[in-house]
């Protein structure tokens, strides 16, 4: 891995303190906006492999002061279709060449942007209906998307918890878990194919008081934002990135 330069070095603090901001905010979110931002000046394997280890622990901070407010019957629901999508994200993760996964990668963060400028506006929550194929579909996206690309899951999960209509904190703090148990499995599965070297390790270690510092500012501005807006700007900023990761 080369040595970044002072300026590559400030953008990735700067988007780490962002990610966890947001993901402190909206209990989600965070590593769609980290990964690609950060694979622009680094290897998209240890991106996702950092920010695995550090949404974890960011997401055991609060499910430890919320854990009463967890509705444990979806995370039970979601657990099996997750590991599923995890096995098939390390299969792929471990074999794709890290040039192709990073354009296919740039792909995939476009249309995730234009799905987040689409729904900007408030989510309209599926018929309860469909909870169970829901579960299967987007459970398993979720696992897959997570492994493969080290972000995004939360959407996916935020559109399946959307139909039980929870109350604010228990939706946060249950999508927290979810995506920490999600992580945790993430973390084993790279752990075992080797992704966790040195640099990798220093990398947690240098980026982790960036965690709390953002995760502190998500906790102050939660509810104070316009979501809307907030969703347009994040869109924008995926779109662009997305389109250097094309020709990284």
């Amino acid at each position: 891995m080369d040595a970044l330069g002072p300026a590559q070095l400030v953008l990735c603090a700067l988007v780490v303190i962002a990610a966890f901001a947001v993901r402190g905010t909206t209990g989600f979110g965070g590593n769609a906006i980290a990964v690609p931002l950060l694979t622009l000046v680094l290897p998209i394997h240890s991106v996702v492999a950092v920010m695995t280890v550090l949404t974890t622990i960011s997401s055991l901070a609060h499910w430890v002061g919320s854990w009463r407010k967890i509705v444990w019957a979806e995370i039970l629901r979601a657990a099996p279709f997750t590991l599923i999508g995890v096995v098939v994200g390390l299969l792929l993760f471990q074999a794709l060449d890290a040039h192709i996964l990073t354009r296919a990668f740039g792909v995939f963060v476009i249309v995730y942007a234009i799905y987040a400028i689409a729904t900007s506006g408030r989510m309209r929550p599926p018929p309860k209906k469909w909870l169970w194929p829901l579960a299967v579909v987007l459970c398993t996206l979720g696992g897959l998307v997570g492994t493969l690309f080290g972000g995004a899951a939360g959407p996916l999960y935020a559109i399946y918890l959307s139909a039980l209509r929870l109350e604010k904190d228990s939706f946060r703090v249950t999508i927290t878990t979810i995506l920490m148990t999600q992580a945790i499995m993430r973390v084993t599965g790279y752990f075992k194919i080797g992704f966790y070297d040195t640099p990798t390790l220093l990398m947690v270690a240098a980026a982790f008081p960036l965690m709390l510092i953002g995760a502190r500012i998500g906790g102050l501005t939660a509810g104070r934002i316009n979501q809307t807006l907030f969703n347009r700007i994040v869109g924008a900023v995926l779109m662009c990135s997305g389109v250097l990761l094309l020709f990284k």
